[in-house]
Protein backbone atom coordinates (compact mmCIF):
# COMPACT_ATOMS: atom_id res chain seq x y z
CA UNK A 1 0.00 0.00 0.00
CA UNK A 2 1.27 3.40 -0.85
CA UNK A 3 2.08 6.23 1.60
CA UNK A 4 1.59 9.67 1.02
CA UNK A 5 5.10 9.94 2.40
CA UNK A 6 5.64 8.18 -1.23
CA UNK A 7 4.53 11.43 -2.96
CA UNK A 8 6.56 14.30 -1.94
CA UNK A 9 8.34 17.11 -4.01
CA UNK A 10 11.94 17.06 -4.97
CA UNK A 11 14.14 19.34 -3.72
CA UNK A 12 16.04 19.85 -7.44
CA UNK A 13 12.68 22.53 -8.99
CA UNK A 14 12.25 22.02 -12.63
CA UNK A 15 10.22 24.91 -12.36
CA UNK A 16 10.85 27.08 -15.46
CA UNK A 17 12.79 24.36 -17.55
CA UNK A 18 11.84 23.60 -20.92
CA UNK A 19 11.59 20.46 -22.11
CA UNK A 20 10.78 18.26 -25.22
CA UNK A 21 8.23 15.78 -25.50
CA UNK A 22 7.71 13.12 -28.45
CA UNK A 23 4.35 13.51 -30.14
CA UNK A 24 2.39 11.57 -31.70
CA UNK A 25 1.00 12.65 -35.15
CA UNK A 26 4.64 13.04 -36.42
CA UNK A 27 7.02 11.73 -33.75
CA UNK A 28 8.53 15.10 -33.57
CA UNK A 29 9.65 16.46 -30.10
CA UNK A 30 7.03 19.40 -29.18
CA UNK A 31 8.42 22.08 -26.70
CA UNK A 32 6.63 22.13 -23.41
CA UNK A 33 6.92 23.99 -20.20
CA UNK A 34 7.71 22.89 -17.09
CA UNK A 35 6.04 23.96 -14.27
CA UNK A 36 6.18 21.26 -11.08
CA UNK A 37 8.34 18.23 -10.25
CA UNK A 38 7.08 15.67 -8.01
CA UNK A 39 7.35 11.59 -7.43
CA UNK A 40 4.06 9.29 -8.62
CA UNK A 41 3.33 6.49 -10.44
CA UNK A 42 0.55 8.11 -12.52
CA UNK A 43 1.58 9.57 -15.10
CA UNK A 44 1.03 9.88 -19.21
CA UNK A 45 2.78 7.28 -21.35
CA UNK A 46 5.03 9.24 -24.51
CA UNK A 47 4.16 9.58 -27.33
CA UNK A 48 2.35 12.40 -25.89
CA UNK A 49 -0.99 12.48 -27.29
CA UNK A 50 -4.21 14.62 -26.92
CA UNK A 51 -6.71 14.06 -24.64
CA UNK A 52 -4.80 10.65 -23.06
CA UNK A 53 -5.43 9.74 -19.94
CA UNK A 54 -3.03 9.16 -17.42
CA UNK A 55 -2.17 5.66 -17.12
CA UNK A 56 -1.40 4.09 -13.00
CA UNK A 57 2.09 2.22 -13.59
CA UNK A 58 3.98 -0.45 -11.52
CA UNK A 59 6.55 2.00 -9.91
CA UNK A 60 6.67 5.17 -8.28
CA UNK A 61 9.11 7.29 -10.54
CA UNK A 62 10.04 11.30 -10.74
CA UNK A 63 7.28 13.20 -12.62
CA UNK A 64 6.90 16.58 -13.99
CA UNK A 65 4.12 18.48 -14.33
CA UNK A 66 4.04 20.05 -17.87
CA UNK A 67 2.48 22.48 -20.17
CA UNK A 68 2.22 22.28 -23.83
CA UNK A 69 3.62 25.64 -25.39
CA UNK A 70 1.11 27.14 -28.54
CA UNK A 71 -0.59 24.35 -28.39
CA UNK A 72 -2.50 24.19 -25.49
CA UNK A 73 -1.40 26.13 -22.53
CA UNK A 74 -4.49 25.76 -20.34
CA UNK A 75 -4.14 21.70 -19.58
CA UNK A 76 -1.53 20.33 -17.22
CA UNK A 77 -0.32 17.10 -18.32
CA UNK A 78 2.21 14.72 -16.29
CA UNK A 79 5.18 12.76 -18.09
CA UNK A 80 8.08 10.70 -16.22
CA UNK A 81 11.36 13.00 -16.30
CA UNK A 82 12.80 9.73 -17.59
CA UNK A 83 10.63 10.02 -20.74
CA UNK A 84 11.13 13.89 -22.10
CA UNK A 85 14.87 15.75 -22.45
CA UNK A 86 15.02 18.60 -20.39
CA UNK A 87 16.87 21.51 -21.98
CA UNK A 88 18.34 24.05 -20.33
CA UNK A 89 16.35 27.36 -18.47
CA UNK A 90 15.81 30.17 -20.29
CA UNK A 91 15.91 33.14 -17.77
CA UNK A 92 13.65 35.98 -18.45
Amino acid sequence: MLKIKDFVLDDEDLFGYYCKIPYYTDGEKHIYKVIGRLRSNTYQDIPAVINRQQKIHDEIVDIVNVIHCGVCEDKVERFALKDVEILEKVEE
